[in-house]
Formats: C-alpha cells, structure tokens, sequence
C-alpha cells in the first residue's frame, strides 16, 4: 500500500509532499520526498507526517537521515485523526452563504479567512448569530461545493467588518475527501 503525506515542522506549518510504501509499525520509516525542497525538510530535528486519507495513518518522527530524495524517520508518536481534520490553512477566496436557520433570505458574499477538513473562518457584511446554520459555497475544491456550516463563534470588527468560524455539520465522506485533498494541495502552494 501507499502512504501519502503532508510533511509538516515543528510548527505546523507544510514543508512538502511524501510518500512511503512502510507499514508504518516498523521502527524506521522511508519517506520520499515528492514535492518541495528536501534541504528544507532536512533543516528539522522533528516534522509530522499528516496522512492524505483517514486510512493513512499519521505520526511525528524524528529525521535520522536522509539518502537523496528519500529521508528515514524514527517514529515518535502517532497522531490521531484530529491532527489532520484541524489543519488550517490560511486561504483567501470570495464566495457565498445562504440561510438555513437564520431569518435572513438570499445569499451573502463572504472572504475566507481559513479553511480546514473540519470548517471555516471566514468575514461578512452580515451578522450570524452563534449555532446558527447556512450553507457556503467552497469553491477551491475539486468542483465547487455548497456544505452546511454551523456558526461557532462571531467576532464583531472595529471596522464594521465580522470575523466567524464555523463548522461543517454532516459532510458525506466524498465532501470530506474533497475538501482535504484542497487543504492538503493550498498547505504547501502557500509555504
């Protein structure tokens, strides 16, 4: 089988793209580096590989060393499926909301802020009330997508501007998939 990865530093942020064909329960991992800049990997004692699908199993290791393109790993700890489903990505896009709970009718433009397997932050013109519900359109996907959004929390602006987060509420796994494979492609475009 082949184990796809998002190669992260210590804090988090995307260094590049790997690969590997190990069972990850050996002792030592063999990752090719596929995408980015091997030196750059290499400048870490410690990086967490985040599986591209919810059967890839993540980790954090620490680099032994490194024979061209591919670089050995000692396995540290895993980590679990809220590694990956957290991973935020700072994105910029303009879209739309539309109302599902709230007395509001027709659509609202928004601009992204972050997006993540699990939600989005995002900034409106209008203000949403907390556990409030609407549907958005992610449009940096695959194909567009309109989820549902649950309203998390709301932060008014000085400007006038309101800050939200959300989550998405009962995504289907094929929704799920999508949207990672964005998140896992905007990560390292924006390193």
């Amino acid at each position: 089988m082949t184990y796809q990865y998002l190669i992260l530093d210590s804090r988090g942020n995307a260094v590049a793209h790997g690969v590997s064909q190990q069972d990850p329960a050996q002792k030592t991992w063999c990752l090719l580096v596929k995408d980015g800049d091997v030196d750059r990997v290499m400048s870490h004692t410690y990086v967490s590989l985040v599986g591209s699908a919810e059967n890839v199993p993540g980790l954090e290791g620490r680099i032994v060393r490194r024979d061209g393109n591919r670089v050995y790993l000692e396995p540290i700890r895993p980590l679990g499926e809220d590694v990956r489903k957290n991973l935020r990505i700072p994105v910029r896009f303009v879209s739309y909301l539309y109302p599902v709970s709230g007395r509001w009718k027709g659509r609202v433009p928004i601009i992204s802020k972050d997006l993540s397997c699990g939600g989005l932050a995002f900034y409106c013109p209008r203000p949403l009330e907390v556990d409030e519900r609407v549907e958005v359109v992610i449009p940096v996907t695959a194909r567009p997508l309109v989820l549902p959004l649950r309203i998390l929390r709301a932060q008014a602006g000085s400007d006038g501007t309101n800050a939200y987060a959300g989550y998405f509420a009962g995504m289907v796994r094929e929704e799920e998939s999508m949207v990672r494979e964005a998140v896992f492609g905007l990560q390292l475009q924006n390193n």
